[in-house]
């Protein structure tokens, strides 16, 4: 019987090599073959952990942090000036210092404030300094990270003079994004949209109360709409798919919502207590901070990771091979080695030759 040589078709793999039975994959693919949506959260989990996704959300928001404090002095300087100009306002405010503290805290305060109003011009100039510096750090980091979500380098390609005054532009877009979003949930949660209509005489009505907390909560998942999908659609220095970032933003817009509310309850119980009131403020905004960079991360790899992000995705070839020639060199034998070889088999033969010359 002949030996067969051809691999038999019907049990060859796609490398060509003949098998006796399939490899069987294992229990996560066979549920990822059958969830589209657990395949493209664990494609999204696998982008985030493999690019630093932990490790930009800390930086991001460390910078973050950073920034609030020259912002608060160019706030404070803003008003300051304002103050400058309005004697009378003033007068109101050291009023209302004077009687809501006791009487040597309520008049150190109020020098905190003239001195604070007198040297306004330099508050404002090393806010606004500071404020450039921690802020181009805050938006070139959050940059990198969501990039990063898309196999991308921020800093190649462009001027580098051009992408700093984008990314200044970005800066102020995404403060003044940020207070939007937040202002519609303060004035949401805090009682002021019952007052205005009170003040516009419309009186109440059974549940009231409910449709202008579901309105104000529309609005505000409106504006965080607009806010993760300028995030997630304008940093990138690539084009997002619309579809993809779309319904990105929407994921965003839903979760913000909820760290929003969280946020209040998180700022109400630090603020109700003494030692909260010294530390609270900054350990509440790092871990909002924290918790919104970490799902913009997320939801960049989510937004990267769709199948029509992926089919367009650039194909970068793979390393060239590198191959190493290992030479050997092997001597042959030396004559002296050949002539002693030799001579051994002469006297072998000529032994030989005498035995059988003895037999006879």
């Amino acid at each position: 019987m002949a030996t067969r040589t051809a691999p038999d078709s019907r049990h060859t793999d796609h490398y060509g090599i003949e098998r006796v039975n399939a490899d069987e994959p294992g229990a996560v693919e066979k549920v990822r073959e059958k969830s589209p949506v657990l395949d493209h959260l664990l494609r999204m989990n696998d982008r985030f952990a493999s690019e630093g996704g932990n490790q930009f959300s800390a930086g991001i928001t460390y910078f973050s942090v950073m920034a609030i404090i020259p912002l608060a002095m160019l706030s404070f300087g803003g008003l300051a000036v304002f103050l400058a100009g309005r004697p009378d306002v003033l007068q109101q405010i050291q009023d209302q210092v004077a009687g809501s503290l006791p009487d040597d805290l309520g008049s150190t305060v109020n020098q905190v404030i003239e001195q604070a109003i007198e040297q306004r011009s330099a508050v404002i100039g090393i806010g606004g300094l500071t404020a450039l510096w921690s802020g181009l750090g805050w938006m070139t980091n959050l940059r990198a990270g969501v990039s990063a979500m898309w196999h991308l380098d921020p800093t190649e390609g462009g001027n580098f003079l051009m992408k700093k005054i984008a990314d200044l532009v970005a800066l102020i877009g995404l403060l003044l994004a940020f207070l939007v979003a937040f202002g519609v949930t303060i004035i949401g949660s805090s009682g002021l949209t019952e007052r205005v209509l009170e003040r516009m005489h419309i009186d109440g009505f059974p549940g009231m109360s409910i449709v202008i907390f579901f309105v104000g909560l529309v609005v505000g998942i409106l504006a965080n709409f607009l806010v993760f999908y300028w995030m997630l659609s304008a940093l990138p220095r690539t084009k997002v798919p619309r579809n993809s970032g779309v319904k990105a933003a929407l994921i965003g817009a839903l979760l913000f919502e909820v760290i929003k509310q969280f946020s209040t309850l998180i700022f109400g119980a630090l603020l109700g207590n003494p030692a909260g009131a010294v530390f609270g403020p900054v350990i509440g905004l790092m871990l909002i901070f924290y918790l919104i960079w970490r799902v913009v991360m997320y939801l960049s790899a989510w937004a990267a990771t769709t199948e029509e992000s992926l089919a367009i995705a650039p194909r970068h070839a793979p390393d060239p091979a590198v191959i190493h020639v290992r030479t050997e060199v092997k001597e042959a034998p030396g004559s002296g080695a050949l002539v002693g070889l030799g001579a051994a088999i002469g006297v072998a033969g000529a032994a030989l030759a005498t035995w059988a010359t003895g037999r006879r």
